[in-house]
């Protein structure tokens, strides 16, 4: 069968043509560091890659939510330390002012110095970590204890703060502070329910007894400050495991953006030293086949030798 000189130069453009698409891609690739330029060069190895990405950001977003949540408990902890400080106080206190022989005077500053523990629990339940009050419940955006002229009430919420870490797994990651101070709750009931009142309450009847010389009464409300107390620190316990829970998430979250990670850069990253080596065969070829296609086009035709 005769080949047309057309037909071998037009063979001859196109392998030349297919050599410099191959020259670019590799060129591109070590550019870039990326195996795949665009879609069509693999396209099975895109959809991996899409669903690599959408791991990785997956994995990306429920480690902002569990920082969030560490930035939250964080503060809220020490805020019950300096609570459960606070009250330990108020029970070494209550225990000076049941002692025989206290003068009214003494009596009238111990008094006073309960109602100054009081107002610093108050200042340390309406913390708040940039806007969010932390014992407010899911009303995080205003204080959740105002002090009028009949005591301290609670304007929260029942519900503590839930961050979603991850699809059905909702993380409490405050306590709201009708359960912490032992306020009555939606349902009318109390943490503590030996204790039928909260724990601002309590303080300011300590105060008053203490004043008034009633011992009697000084040992009965500090048997309950002292339920209150022990109520605090279980739930500071609670707060720990929440922070331990969250800990252990947040190291699974970086584990699978790491893992993700590497199956997209296995799937999406050229391998430069494959690649460079590629690319200098095919350029070698490259030249290789121009030096003979210029020698080709100076060799006469067999219509210009008059066969």
């Amino acid at each position: 069968m005769r080949v047309s000189s057309r037909s071998y130069y037009a063979d001859l453009q196109h392998n030349l043509t297919v050599a410099q698409q191959d020259l670019q891609r590799l060129s591109r690739q070590l550019s870039s560091g990326k195996r795949l330029t665009r879609p069509s060069d693999d396209p099975v190895a895109v959809g991996e890659i899409i669903s690599a990405r959408s791991d990785v950001a997956a994995a990306t977003n429920r480690q902002k939510t569990l920082r969030r949540a560490l930035l939250l408990i964080g503060p809220a902890d020490n805020a019950l330390n300096a609570i459960s400080s606070a009250l330990r106080q108020a029970l070494d206190l209550v225990l000076t002012a049941g002692q025989p022989g206290e003068t009214d005077a003494a009596r009238s500053a111990i008094a006073e110095m309960v109602r100054g523990i009081r107002e610093r629990i108050l200042t340390e339940a309406n913390i708040s970590v940039k806007g969010e009050y932390l014992f407010a419940g899911k009303l995080a955006r205003q204080a959740p204890f105002e002090d009028g002229a009949g005591g301290v009430t609670y304007v929260g919420d029942s519900e503590g703060l839930q961050l979603w870490v991850a699809p059905g797994r909702p993380i409490e990651v405050t306590i709201p502070g009708d359960r912490l101070l032992n306020f009555e709750d939606a349902a009318d009931d109390r943490a503590v329910p030996e204790v039928d009142r909260d724990l601002f309450a309590l303080l300011d009847d300590i105060a008053t007894a203490i004043e008034a010389g009633d011992t009697e009464q000084v040992a009965a409300l500090g048997a309950d400050l002292e339920r209150l107390y022990g109520h605090i620190i279980q739930q500071r316990g609670v707060l720990g495991a929440r922070t331990m829970r969250i800990e252990d998430a947040l190291a699974s979250a970086q584990d699978a953006e790491l893992a993700a990670r590497e199956v997209l850069s296995g799937a999406e990253d050229v391998d430069i030293a494959g690649a460079l080596m590629e690319l200098q065969a095919r350029q070698v070829s490259y030249q290789a086949a121009l030096t003979a296609t210029a020698r080709l086009a100076g060799l006469p035709t067999l219509f210009e030798l008059g066969w």
